[in-house]
């Protein structure tokens, strides 16, 4: 059986969509840290790529600063020292950032740079 030539367009355009869709959840975020970053902290995940943020295709490099409780090593604060170009993705940085926690004693402030790219 045949299909009428604008069905066959109409789903060569949604599978067209549908991969570029997939493409842009699949990218995930490049964050660059200092490489002594994992001698002193005992968790630092990863920043998520924001969805809006990949299905717009945004990125960005930013440079946040940390700040932490040297007594207990939780983070008190997160600035945004030099911003990524996006409220997404700055958002997304911060968050992340805020649930880092350093081993006690050993840090006080860190800068990190995170860069989101696809």
């Amino acid at each position: 059986m045949k299909l009428p030539r604008c069905w066959q367009l109409s789903i060569s355009a949604t599978l067209l969509l549908l991969t570029l869709f997939s493409r842009a959840l699949g990218a995930e975020p490049d964050v660059t840290v200092p490489s002594w970053v994992g001698h002193v902290m005992l968790s630092h995940p990863r920043p998520e790529y924001p969805v809006n943020a990949r299905t717009k295709h945004i990125t960005g490099r930013g440079v946040f600063d940390v700040t932490v409780r040297a007594d207990t090593g939780a983070v008190k604060q997160v600035k945004i020292l030099q911003s990524t170009g996006s409220k997404l993705l700055d958002d997304a940085a911060v968050k992340a950032l805020s649930s880092w926690r350093a081993r006690p004693g050993m840090v006080s402030h860190i800068q990190v740079p995170v860069n989101f790219t696809m």
